[in-house]
């Protein structure tokens, strides 16, 4: 069916090309053209107007994905602190990575030789109230346990019956053919969570660092060092031959290891005609040296 509009325009001639020009040819189309020329240019839309026309706003492709990135990672971070996500099951830094596994711990320890505050801070963040401690310790002692207790001791002075109990379990030895790898710590029972647990386990000493297994006792350790029975002034003159530092501790103990021992301030020398009781090893440059009590030497100092 056509329409009126379809035959007026069929009835319209084409122009020619002459017909076509740049400059409107007649009076009124002459008059039309000076009007729009002099007319103002329209002022510049302001916010607020309450009519406006929307221009057309070119939109620009993300460049390398970085809109679907940013998205992921908002993602990620609610995920991770939202009050759903429950209790944090591990943790890691690059001292220790400890992984809760039902009601145990299992405890990596990746560098024995890291910042102590770097295992505390691995433990808190599980809630656990452990403190581990990887010290220097004499040759042959690497790799165990120097120590293992409690904390907090109640103020009552007891525990609670079948209460705060815990065991824990230390793989201290590496694999065959292998010369490093990390100790394994297992840990286990409510103890770790409200009684606290103190684990202290040794490691390889560097250079002149402070064997912290080193106690003072009677006779030498090891025997090699013979300065047991010497005066003290025999007993500093060897100790210098072996390229030695000393250090001194005043005490007393029996053949069965039992007895009591104080340091006196640093620098300060017995008289040389006394008697050294015992000797050993305090680190890979310095012996330590034990006399027995005498009238004039300095007091042990109160405990804090």
């Amino acid at each position: 069916m056509t329409s009126r509009i379809d035959e007026l325009v069929a009835g319209l001639g084409r122009p020619s090309d002459d017909d076509i020009t740049s400059e409107p040819s007649g009076v009124a189309g002459r008059q039309l053209l000076a009007a729009i020329t002099a007319g103002q240019a329209p002022a510049p839309r302001r916010r607020g107007d309450e009519v406006t026309v929307p221009r057309r706003r070119r939109l620009r492709r993300p460049v390398g994905g970085v809109v679907v990135a940013t998205g992921i990672a908002a993602a990620v971070l609610v995920g991770m602190s939202g009050r759903d996500s429950g209790p944090l099951r591990s943790y890691a830094n690059a001292a220790v990575a400890i992984e809760a596994k039902g009601d145990a711990y299992e405890v990596q320890v990746k560098d024995a030789y890291a910042d102590q505050r770097e295992f505390g801070e691995a433990f808190a963040k599980l809630g656990l109230d452990v403190r581990l401690r990887i010290v220097p310790v004499s040759p042959g002692r690497e790799r165990e346990v120097v120590q293992m207790g409690s904390l907090h001791a109640p103020r009552d002075g007891g525990f609670p019956p079948g209460g705060l109990t815990g065991t824990s379990s230390i793989v201290m030895k590496c694999p065959p053919g292998q010369s490093a790898c990390p100790i394994r710590v297992r840990l286990q029972g409510k103890m770790f969570r409200l009684q606290g647990a103190d684990i202290v386990i040794g490691r390889e000493a560097r250079p002149g660092e402070i064997y912290q297994d080193a106690r003072p006792q009677q006779g030498d350790r090891p025997g090699s060092l013979r300065l047991t029975g010497r005066t003290v002034s025999q007993a500093l003159a060897q100790s210098r031959r072996l390229g030695l530092t000393s250090a001194f501790s005043i005490g007393e103990f029996t053949p069965d290891g039992a007895g009591s021992h104080w340091d006196p301030p640093a620098g300060w020398r017995p008289a040389g005609d006394r008697r050294v009781t015992g000797a050993w090893m305090r680190s890979s440059t310095s012996v330590g040296l034990l006399v027995a009590p005498s009238a004039d030497d300095p007091r042990p100092r109160p405990a804090d």
